[in-house]
């Protein structure tokens, strides 16, 4: 509609989305797609930074998402926020039981300890990591 100080203001004729938990949802599926997908595009491109603010729109709290948890915990880790991206991690490790994933995450998680000022632990980890990925290659090479 238009108003006499000629702004355009537009109202929505959708109504809300409300999510199981009862909790109104801001973005749809398709929008929280698309900041996924141009987050993933400037973490691709060096723009961490821009990548975390784009997933900061999306709302992560509750999300059961694989995909956008690692994306945000690698973001975080990018930018140097090493206890984000643990909490990050520990939601990953409860969600993704999928074999293949231990490593990248193990990685993650050395990078995050690493930014967070925990050294021992995050030497521990990678050491853990470097023979984890070890075993993985003797493996595939039999």
């Amino acid at each position: 509609m238009v108003v006499p100080d000629k702004v355009q203001h537009f109202t929505s004729t959708q109504p809300p989305i409300v999510s199981e938990a009862g909790a109104i949802e801001l973005i749809s599926g398709p929008e929280r797609d698309l900041l996924c997908v141009l987050s993933y595009v400037y973490l691709a491109c060096g723009q961490s930074a821009k990548s975390l603010a784009l997933l900061r729109l999306v709302p992560h709290e509750q999300s059961q998402d694989i995909g956008l948890l690692r994306i945000l915990a690698y973001a975080l880790i990018s930018e140097r926020r090493g206890d984000e991206a643990l909490s990050v991690l520990d939601r990953l490790d409860k969600l993704d039981d999928e074999p293949s994933s231990c490593p990248p995450l193990m990685l993650m998680r050395s990078h995050a300890l690493r930014h967070a000022g925990r050294m021992i632990e995050a030497q521990a980890v990678f050491k853990r990591y470097v023979l984890l990925r070890g075993r993985t290659a003797a493996i595939k090479q039999q």
